[in-house]
């Protein structure tokens, strides 16, 4: 365990587990379905690089980048931006945004809303490897999540501290001041 995690919350294994349950509802969910799965960068790569090798149906893979309404251990109340748009044309496609948590929900249904507005879907729903309902701004809740997870400031497998430890193999409780 990496010396700034207070104690690990979901391990490698139990992460493993709920990845492929994910895949599986989508697989049954987007049956005879044109999918375009829209990764949100940087975070989701952990998350959305192994969910997608559970995926059995066909589908696109594209990413966007937006910022974040996060900075470091303390939350900014920034409106999210769009920095990368998507490649892909989604118009009459259904569309599954893939995150590695949902939080405050500002970046999640910014995105969500700005894919409808822009390019008329078919459908847009969301995915996220975690899910912290008592982090909520905004009412918002992800269509599909793989864990609930206490409010509390994680990292690790796409959860980050200034972009650090996104690559530890499982989910754990930041221990604050241990930069």
């Amino acid at each position: 365990m990496d010396r700034r995690v207070e104690k690990i919350l979901i391990t490698r294994e139990e992460i493993q587990k709920g990845i492929i349950k994910a895949g599986e509802w989508i697989s049954n969910q987007y049956k005879d379905k044109e999918l375009v799965l829209v990764g949100l960068l940087k975070g989701c790569l952990p998350f959305y690089g192994q969910l997608a090798s559970y995926i059995t149906v066909d589908c696109i893979f594209d990413t966007m980048l937006v910022t974040s309404s996060w900075k470091g251990d303390t939350r900014t109340h920034i409106q999210p931006k769009i920095k990368l748009d998507i490649t892909e044309n989604i118009t009459g496609k259904h569309v599954l945004i893939v995150d590695e948590i949902v939080d405050s929900a500002l970046t999640l249904k910014h995105v969500k809303d700005y894919l409808i507005s822009k390019y008329n879907p078919a459908s847009v729903e969301t995915i996220t490897l975690l899910d912290k309902p008592e982090g909520r701004e905004i009412d918002f809740d992800p269509t599909y999540s793989c864990f609930s997870v206490e409010n509390k400031f994680l990292v690790g497998y796409g959860c980050d501290i200034d972009g650090k430890l996104r690559n530890l193999p499982y989910v754990g409780i930041y221990k604050q001041n241990s930069k």
